[in-house]
C-alpha cells in the first residue's frame, strides 16, 4: 500500500459524499452492529449441569457436543471465535446450543454418568445425562456453526475495508499503514467504526479541506501503538467487567 500526493487529490474530491457513499457507510456501520450484538448474544457462557437439565426438560436444547478445550479461532482481533478442540474422544466439556440462538457448556462426564462434586474433591457417580439427551431427540452435532458465519460477516468487512483502502481515495487523517493496523488491530472493530466515521469518501467538504491545508497524517507507527494499548487495555477492561456483571453479561470466551 502506498501514499501519493495528498493535497492536490483531496481538494480534488473536496465535496459532499453522494448519496450511495452514505447509503455504503450506513450499510457496513449497521453489518458492524449486527455482528457485535450476535457476538456477545451466542457467545458461550458457562453453566452448570442443572442449567443443562432444565434445558432439555423444556426442550430447549438443539443440539449439543463434547470437547475437551476451548481455543481461538482468529484471522485477526476482532473476528475471533470460541472453537471446540478435542483429542479424539469426548472431553469434559459439554457445550449446547437453545433455541434462541444461545451457547452454554459445563464441566462434566455425560457418558460414564458422573460431575464433579465440589472442587478438587472428585467424582460423583450419577445417572447421564447423555440418557436424557438420548431419550429427548436432541442431534449430536456442531453447535458452534453460527459462530463460523458471524465470524463471515466480520471477514467481509475488513475485506471491504482494505479494497477501499488499498484502490480508495488517499486518506486524510493517517496513512494507508496506520488505518490498517488501527482498523485490524483494535479489539471489536471499533478502529473500522472510527474509520468509517472519519475518513473520505465518508467525511464533509469542510473537514477534508482543513485536513488538506494542513497536510498531517498520521503514520504507521501511531494505529500500531494504538492497537496494541487498545488490545491490551481491552482485556483488562474485559476481566474487570465480568469480575465485575458476571458470565451473563461479559462471557470468559470473549475475554483475550
Amino acid at each position: 500500500m502506498t501514499d501519493g500526493a495528498v493535497r492536490p487529490s483531496l481538494l480534488r474530491h473536496a465535496g459532499k459524499p453522494a448519496s450511495w457513499r452514505r447509503a455504503v457507510r450506513a450499510l457496513l456501520a449497521a453489518a458492524w452492529v449486527v455482528w457485535l450484538v450476535s457476538s456477545w448474544w451466542a457467545a458461550p457462557r458457562e453453566t452448570d449441569l442443572a442449567r443443562a437439565r432444565a434445558d432439555v426438560a423444556a426442550g430447549r436444547v438443539q443440539s449439543y457436543q463434547r470437547g475437551d478445550t476451548w481455543s481461538d479461532a482468529t484471522s485477526f482481533s476482532w473476528n475471533r471465535h470460541a472453537s471446540l478442540r478435542s483429542w479424539g474422544t469426548d472431553g469434559p466439556l459439554l457445550v449446547w446450543r437453545t433455541t434462541d440462538g444461545r451457547l452454554h457448556y459445563t464441566v462434566t462426564d455425560v457418558v460414564s454418568g458422573t460431575e464433579p462434586d465440589e472442587p478438587g474433591v472428585g467424582l460423583t457417580p450419577m445417572p447421564p445425562l447423555a440418557r436424557e439427551l438420548d431419550a429427548a431427540g436432541v442431534e449430536r452435532s456442531d453447535p458452534i456453526g453460527p459462530l463460523t458465519s458471524l465470524t463471515a460477516v466480520s471477514t467481509v468487512l475488513i475485506i471491504v475495508f482494505l479494497a477501499i483502502l488499498r484502490f480508495g481515495p488517499v486518506p486524510v487523517a493517517g496513512t494507508r499503514w496506520f488505518w490498517f493496523w488501527l482498523v485490524v488491530g483494535v479489539p471489536l472493530g471499533f478502529g473500522f467504526v472510527y474509520w468509517l466515521l472519519r475518513e473520505r469518501p465518508w467525511t464533509s467538504a469542510a473537514g477534508t479541506i482543513a485536513d488538506a491545508a494542513g497536510d498531517v497524517r498520521r503514520r504507521w507507527y501511531v494505529g500500531f501503538a494504538i492497537s496494541f494499548v487498545a488490545t491490551l487495555g481491552g482485556s483488562l477492561l474485559a476481566y474487570g467487567l465480568h469480575r465485575l456483571l458476571g458470565e451473563w453479561m461479559i462471557p470468559s470466551t470473549l475475554i483475550s
